[in-house]
Parts: structure tokens; C-alpha cells; sequence
């Protein structure tokens, strides 16, 4: 599901992918035969900071402070304006290493499949290669980038936070994460407002 409209309309919120599917795809690609170690790099890259695939394109990596941040280039432009370029830092899944399986080096040896940053439509390729893999159905090339989103509220970043490292202004990020992120502490104020009601009738 792709971070538009159509995925702030699923009552179950943006698919996003798990760490357990993140750790898969990375083993399915790493023993595949026809994916390369740039073809890793690229979902790796997606999965650590959050981009939408066509941001690979134009795509600067680098160290600041002994912080690993990605400087996205390329602009989104929307009819409700244009996202602009940003600089995100490092945010991988739990257990990852803190150079994220030597991000920076490979970066620097392999650089990304040519093929992928000339493709009309990254995310079509990538999405395409979820299926060569037979990752379970449902995930797109956006579902790092869902996953992204609740490893930022994880962290404990706020909304508006979360939207300007992700690209995008606050209402959408509400719109397409709210049902996700909030989910579980409605979930449970709502049980604990229900059994306090029951308590005292």
C-alpha cells in the first residue's frame, strides 16, 4: 500500500512491514541469484531511513557527528505543494548494528543497481521483486517506509517530527499513521474507562 490517500482509507491502517519480514526479505536476497548486493542496499536503505523508492534517485549518504544520515534530494510535488529536499538520520529496526550492516561502506563499493535509478517507477521494480521473493502478500515497496513511521514513534518522536523527517506535513502523516499509532493506547484507555465505569454502578 502505497503512502497516498488510498492507504489513509484502510480502517487498518498502512501495511508496514515487520522486523521478522525485513530480516526475511534481507536472507531471501542475500542467497537470490539474481539480485545483486546493490539490489540489498537499496531496501536497506528504504528500511534505515524511511524513503519513498523514487528518493533513491538523487540520493546522498554520509556521516555527520558519527550519525549516518541519508540527504534526500529529489522533490515530492503534490498539488498541496512540495516536500523539499531533507536530511534524515539513521533509524534502523531493533537489533540491527549501529552501522546497519555496513551501510556507508557498501554505499561507497556498490552503489545502487543502475537499472533501478533509471526505472521509470522504482517502487514498481521493487514491489516486483517482493514477488520474485515470495514475501508474504500485501507488502509493497512502501512497507519499510510504514514501518519506518512506528519505529519513529517508537522512539518517541512526536507527529510533527516524524512527518518533516519523513517528507511529508503533519496531517498527512496523521492521516495515513493515526490509525496505527494510536490504535493501542486507544485500545487500552478504552478498557481501562469501561472497567472503572463498571466499578462504580
Amino acid at each position: 500500500m502505497r503512502g497516498n490517500g488510498k492507504a489513509a482509507a484502510d480502517p487498518a491502517g498502512a501495511r508496514a512491514m515487520t522486523d521478522a519480514e525485513i530480516t526475511t526479505l534481507r536472507e531471501r536476497i542475500e542467497a537470490s541469484r539474481q539480485l545483486t548486493p546493490g539490489d540489498l542496499l537499496a531496501w536497506d536503505l528504504i528500511v534505515v531511513f524511511g524513503l519513498r523508492p523514487v528518493e533513491l534517485q538523487g540520493l546522498e549518504l554520509r556521516e555527520e557527528d558519527g550519525i549516518l544520515v541519508a540527504v534526500v534530494t529529489r522533490n515530492k510535488v503534490t498539488s498541496k505543494g512540495s516536500s523539499g529536499a531533507r536530511t534524515v538520520p539513521a533509524v534502523p529496526p531493533a537489533g540491527w548494528p549501529a552501522d546497519c550492516h555496513g551501510l556507508l561502506e557498501r554505499w561507497h563499493r556498490h552503489g545502487l543497481p543502475p537499472g533501478l535509478l533509471r526505472h521509470r517507477s522504482p517502487g514498481q521494480s521493487l514491489t516486483q521483486q517482493l514477488g520474485r521473493l515470495h514475501m508474504p502478500e500485501g507488502l509493497s515497496s512502501y512497507a519499510p517506509r510504514h514501518a519506518f513511521a512506528i519505529r519513529l514513534a517508537e522512539v518517541g518522536l512526536n507527529y510533527r517530527e516524524a512527518a518533516t523527517l519523513m517528507g511529508h506535513s503533519p496531517a498527512t502523516h496523521v492521516a495515513i499513521y493515526g490509525r496505527r499509532l494510536d490504535q493501542p493506547g486507544l485500545l487500552a484507555k478504552a478498557g481501562r474507562l469501561a472497567r472503572e465505569r463498571s466499578l462504580t454502578h
